[in-house]
C-alpha cells in the first residue's frame, strides 16, 4: 500500500464542475425513502468519472494491494460505504450507509475488484469469506459513528486507509509474499490483521506475484554487494556505491512498478543481515 494524495482529485472535481453533480444529487434524495435513496445511488454512479484520473493517480494500481490494474476489473470503492455499513461483529453500524458522502470525491478510492467483493480465495481450500463488501470497522471506544448529514469527524476508521499517511507505514511484507503488520503496537496490529481481512491482501495469487517481487529484490541486493565488496579501492567502491543506489532506488521509486512497498520491505531486511550494513545508508536516502 501506497500513500495516495486524494486532494489531487479537487483538480478533476473541478474540471467536471462536480459540485454541481453532487448537489443536484443531494437535493433529488431529499425526501426519499431509504429504498428509493438506494436504487437512485445505484443507478447514478457519477463517481466513476474519477476512474481515470484515479488510476493516474496510482500509476495504474488498485490502492489497497499496489497490484496493476491491467486487465482486470477495478472499481471505485466508497471508502465509507454508501448503502449499507456493518462492523467486523456484523453489527449494522449504518443500514442506510453512509448515502450523503455517496458523491464525495474524497471518499472515494480506487481498487481491483478483489478486493472490494465478498469472496474466497480460489487457490486454497476451505478459505474464508474475505472482501470489503459493505463492512466498514470502527473503534467505538475511542470514537463514535456519525449522525446521518454530519460531519465524520467523531469516527475512528479501523481499516487502513491509502490516503493516509501513517496508515501505509503500518502495513509490510515478508519474504514469502505475505503481509505482515510493521508495528508491535497491539492496537495497529489489530488494524492491520483487519485490513488484511477486508482487503483481501493476502489473495494468494497476490503472495506469489509478491514474492517474485521480492526474489528480484534480492537479485539485485546481492548484486550490488558483490559489486560493493569486489572494489579495489575506496574511490572505486565510493562510485560502485553509488551506482549501486541509483539501481536500487528504481525499484522502490519508479511509481509504475507494482509492489514497491514489498521491495522497500525486503531492503529494511537486508538492512539488518551482516555483511549489508551499506544498505542502512541507501535506506536514510529513500
Amino acid at each position: 500500500m501506497r500513500y495516495i494524495d486524494i486532494t489531487k482529485l479537487r483538480e478533476k472535481a473541478i474540471e467536471i464542475n462536480w459540485d454541481s453533480i453532487r448537489g443536484a444529487h443531494l437535493l433529488a434524495m431529499q425526501g426519499m425513502s431509504e429504498k428509493d435513496r438506494k436504487e437512485y445511488i445505484n443507478n447514478h454512479p457519477d463517481w466513476n468519472q474519477f476512474q481515470a484520473a484515479m488510476l493516474s493517480l496510482s500509476h495504474n494500481k488498485c490502492w489497497y494491494s499496489e497490484s496493476q490494474i491491467g486487465n482486470s476489473d477495478f472499481e471505485v470503492d466508497h471508502f465509507r460505504p454508501k448503502n449499507h455499513a456493518k462492523n467486523h461483529d456484523k453489527a449494522i453500524i449504518k443500514e442506510n450507509g453512509y448515502w450523503w458522502k455517496a458523491y464525495d470525491w474524497d471518499n472515494y478510492r480506487l481498487t481491483g475488484a478483489l478486493a472490494n467483493k465478498r469472496r474466497r480465495d480460489r487457490l486454497k481450500e476451505n478459505a474464508e469469506v474475505k472482501g470489503k463488501g459493505t463492512y466498514f470497522p470502527l473503534d467505538l471506544i475511542n470514537g463514535a459513528i456519525a449522525e446521518d448529514e454530519s460531519p465524520i469527524g467523531c469516527e475512528v476508521p479501523l481499516l487502513l486507509d491509502p490516503t493516509n499517511e501513517y496508515d501505509v507505514t503500518l502495513l509490510s511484507f515478508d519474504e514469502k509474499g505475505e503481509p505482515i503488520p510493521a508495528s508491535q503496537d497491539q492496537y495497529e496490529v489489530n488494524r492491520v490483521t483487519l485490513s488484511i481481512l477486508y482487503y483481501h491482501l493476502d489473495l494468494d495469487q497476490l503472495n506469489i506475484e509478491r514474492k517474485i517481487a521480492w526474489d528480484d529484490c534480492v537479485v539485485e541486493i546481492n548484486d550490488a554487494k558483490k559489486a560493493i565488496d569486489e572494489s579495489p579501492n575506496i574511490a572505486a567502491k565510493s562510485l560502485m556505491m553509488a551506482k549501486c543506489f541509483k539501481g536500487l532506488r528504481r525499484l522502490v521509486k519508479e511509481n509504475d512498478r507494482p509492489y514497491t512497498c514489498v521491495r522497500k520491505a525486503c531492503l529494511f531486511v537486508y538492512s539488518e543481515l551482516d555483511g549489508y550494513n551499506w544498505l542502512k545508508d541507501f535506506i536514510r536516502t529513500l
